[in-house]
């Protein structure tokens, strides 16, 4: 759609809801529109997401118009219409907010599906990642999380559907299918379960890779790891959400499982899928997460060997079982903390990419950095650097050194 700006903020199933809604939304011709997923999985996500939809109503201009979707829209829809006169809050699934927007565009008129499909194949922009939400909702209740409130309890989406949605993708031209989920790993429809349904996606035609976006460590099962090494179109990449490594913060998080759960699933995991790539989420700073409990969760890293940590710093978000806790750690003890695991995980990923160096593999090229060179993605989620061809182009190459923005791939000839 042209003349359309997109933010998009939080987790991967924000991503595939506004990446679904841009699907289904015509060309609707000199209309400055802006679109930005807010995310309120933390006070910073939710801070952040009013500020990029000021940005957005500055980016707009006079006669404009902003439409806010996603968890912080769903949480507090006053706050965001509140910020002007030209912003919209539409939240449902894709198509009801696809739908909303459009009315909204055309005075309450809408469009066939008939034309919305045709404007759906008439995309010009080149391809690379579709985000394939197969599941919504949960039912975990950890205890510093708005997440069920926002969206609901867990319902996955049938087989057919998904699996009809992966084929239309790939023949749009998504080299490469996300599949996506809140807590993905309950995905089940009927006797099929989640690696049923890896199978049959790794199955559709045309697709050059197929990923899982993120898993819980408790539904990290035999089956789902042999579907993933029994094809060469699964991405050998697992993100397993650990938020702490202390047994004790675990328990209070209301996480399902203790550090020695977590190792098993890490253990499977390497067994069942050998050269997978182990990436992970922590939370810093939780009530009565005291030094040694810190250490812990550093030392717990280092020795599970992930390549990389997404570090969340907490906050109290009023409403949840947490917040009733109190705020034991002060703001400059969590920077503190957080600064300690964001330089660990620096370590991690620069020591997995020099393992890399002098080794062989294939490499889907997205974004450009440059004139003539782009970034992309191997199989298990290493960033490589390749000069020399386009976005969406799967190609081999060979490791040669490793850069701040990924390792540098020399490109091989057939």
């Amino acid at each position: 759609m042209k003349n359309l700006y997109t933010h998009i903020l939080g987790c991967k199933v924000n991503y595939a809801d506004l990446q679904a809604v841009v699907e289904r939304l015509p060309d609707h011709g000199g209309a400055r529109l802006a679109l930005v997923g807010t995310c309120c999985v933390t006070a910073e996500g939710e801070k952040q997401s009013r500020k990029e939809v000021r940005r957005a109503i500055r980016r707009v201009g006079p006669g404009g118009r902003v439409f806010v979707t996603g968890c912080a829209a769903r949480l507090s829809p006053g706050v965001f219409a509140g910020l002007a006169e030209n912003v919209r809050v539409v939240t449902g699934e894709p198509e009801e907010i696809a739908a909303d927007i459009q009315r909204q565009l055309n005075g309450g008129s809408h469009l066939s599906a008939e034309a919305m499909d045709h404007y759906q194949s008439q995309a010009p922009e080149k391809r690379t990642r579709f985000f394939l939400k197969v599941q919504d909702g949960c039912a975990n209740r950890c205890s510093y999380c708005v997440i069920p409130e926002v969206r609901g309890k867990p319902r996955s989406i049938p087989a057919l559907e998904v699996l009809a949605t992966a084929k239309k993708m790939v023949q749009a031209g998504y080299p490469e299918l996300v599949v996506s989920g809140i807590n993905a790993g309950t995905w089940r429809d009927g006797n099929m379960e989640l690696a049923g349904l890896m199978e049959r996606l790794a199955q559709t035609e045309g697709l050059a890779r197929l990923r899982l976006s993120s898993i819980e460590a408790t539904r990290v099962t035999e089956e789902l790891l042999e579907v993933m090494n029994g094809s060469s179109r699964i991405g050998r990449h697992l993100h397993l959400p650990l938020q702490s490594g202390d047994d004790r913060v675990l328990a209070a998080m209301g996480r399902r499982y203790d550090t020695a759960a977590f190792r098993e699933a890490v253990d499977l995991a390497r067994k069942k899928l050998p050269g997978v790539n182990l990436t992970t989420d922590v939370i810093v700073g939780f009530p009565g997460e005291d030094e040694a409990a810190f250490a812990n969760t550093v030392s717990y890293v280092e020795e599970t060997g992930f390549s990389r940590l997404h570090v969340f710093t907490y906050s109290p978000r009023p409403g949840t079982a947490a917040a009733r806790l109190g705020d034991s750690v002060s703001p400059s003890e969590k920077k503190r903390r957080s600064g300690i695991l964001r330089d660990l995980s620096g370590r991690l990923q620069c020591a997995h990419r020099q393992r890399k160096v002098g080794l062989t593999g294939e490499i889907l090229l997205e974004s450009r950095l440059s004139p003539g060179v782009h970034g992309g993605y191997s199989s298990d989620y290493t960033r490589y650097v390749v000069e020399g061809r386009e976005a969406g182009e799967l190609v081999r190459v060979r490791a040669r050194e490793i850069l701040a923005e990924g390792v540098r791939g020399e490109v091989i000839e057939a």
